[in-house]
């Protein structure tokens, strides 16, 4: 079979995000069945280049049309029309080598478009969706509520939908009203690479705290930092470490405010001593703070089924995350780790107290993650459960 995905960016050594690891561990498996995988997404063609990766550009037509809608529409908006783009580079390859079907996140509105463009089977895979994941304050803005808009209209065409978590699929059913042919709850796949470094209880260190995602609302960054203040007063000697891009929380105006402004603006000066804010880093130093820590932690308003949680828990870290949105369908709480109740930085700093006050039930707990997320969430698995609908889906367009 030959399956293309479109993905924001590649590969997955140079971007850091849930989509673009999820597609590399599909095309990764897939291929080792013998199967064909394209890869479609934007940018710059890397060097040496993989034949199966696709760079799609506008061409000399598309730019014009896009010209002629800055004419009446916002900037913004332009990205609305990108679908053309993706269309026409799919259906480049599809000429010269037939593709099966297409699997596309839902952002945008996109998959409609390309669907319709293309007269390929399509399936939706939920990676957001935007209901549920934008930021408050760009949900409410002219550009987030027509990415809404289109989302709605994109999945209500839609004759096949899965989500990694039952959350997110049956929320945006509900939300949207929709009456797809086909839907399922697919696990998004993460694999064990020999070089991935393991936690151990012996070679951690005791007192800190490891913090991985945006510095932003949604991820719930402000929480863990008051949820970390908390624990301050109960554990003088915890540190903080904080891993990714700051995009800033509101402010008391509602404007974001970033990770420097935000501390100066609700903790004491020494607070900043216990907190170690790195920003981006590459995977693999990642991967080697997570061995360090004695806890991981996710806060998060809302989440999928986050690549954040997954990863920690594949290298046997203790766990703690919210209770929020798809999170308790992968954390078992007290098992493979501790649910804490979603904004409420009391929760939270109890929970992560429990983690450190007893090292080697929480040790206990992230060798019970590492086990559970080998057995339910390996490329093996998903690319098994994700063939069979892939299957149903061409069916149902044949018919």
């Amino acid at each position: 079979m030959h399956i293309g995905y479109w993905c924001p960016a590649w590969p997955l050594e140079k971007f850091q995000n849930g989509i673009i690891t999820y597609v590399h561990w599909m095309k990764r498996e897939l291929e080792g069945r013998d199967h064909r995988v394209s890869i479609f997404t934007e940018g710059e063609e890397q060097t040496p280049s993989d034949p199966q990766v696709h760079y799609v550009r506008p061409g000399l037509k598309d730019r014009v049309l896009r010209r002629l809608s800055r004419m009446r529409q916002p900037a913004e908006f332009n990205v609305f029309d990108y679908s053309a783009v993706i269309a026409s580079g799919i259906l480049r390859v599809h000429r010269r080598d037939p593709i099966d079907i297409i699997e596309m996140e839902e952002s945008f509105g996109w998959s409609a478009d390309i669907a319709r463009r293309t007269s390929l089977p399509l399936l939706v895979k939920l990676h957001g969706p935007a209901f549920l994941t934008l930021p408050v304050e760009e949900r409410n803005s002219t550009f987030g509520r027509e990415k809404v808009r289109r989302e709605g209209n994109a999945l209500r065409a839609a004759s096949a939908i899965i989500s990694p978590s039952n959350w997110a699929l049956t929320s945006a059913i509900e939300h949207y009203g929709l009456t797809p042919k086909e839907t399922g709850q697919i696990n998004n796949p993460i694999g064990v690479d020999t070089d991935m470094p393991l936690w151990s209880l012996e070679a951690c260190e005791r007192n800190t705290i490891l913090f991985v995602g945006r510095f932003d609302e949604i991820k719930g960054a402000d929480v863990l930092l008051h949820a970390f203040y908390v624990l301050l007063k109960r554990r003088p000697d915890a540190r903080l470490i904080l891993i990714g891009p700051d995009l800033g929380v509101p402010g008391p105006d509602g404007r974001p405010i970033q990770f420097e402004a935000y501390c100066k603006l609700h903790f004491p000066a020494d607070f900043r001593n216990s907190v170690d804010f790195r920003g981006r880093l590459p995977i693999r130093e990642v991967a080697k703070l997570r061995t360090r820590a004695m806890v991981t932690v996710t806060a998060s308003r809302s989440e999928n089924q986050p690549y954040a949680v997954l990863e920690a828990m594949l290298q046997g870290c203790p766990v703690v995350t919210t209770d929020a949105g798809g999170c308790p369908e992968i954390v078992a709480d007290g098992t493979t780790g501790l649910l804490a109740k979603s904004q409420d930085p009391e929760d939270f700093a109890r929970r992560i107290h429990a983690m450190l006050e007893k090292p080697e039930l929480s040790a206990a707990m992230g060798q019970a993650a590492r086990r559970h997320v080998i057995e339910h969430y390996s490329p093996a698995r998903v690319a098994g459960s994700s063939m069979a609908m892939y299957e149903k889906v061409i069916a149902n367009s044949t018919r």
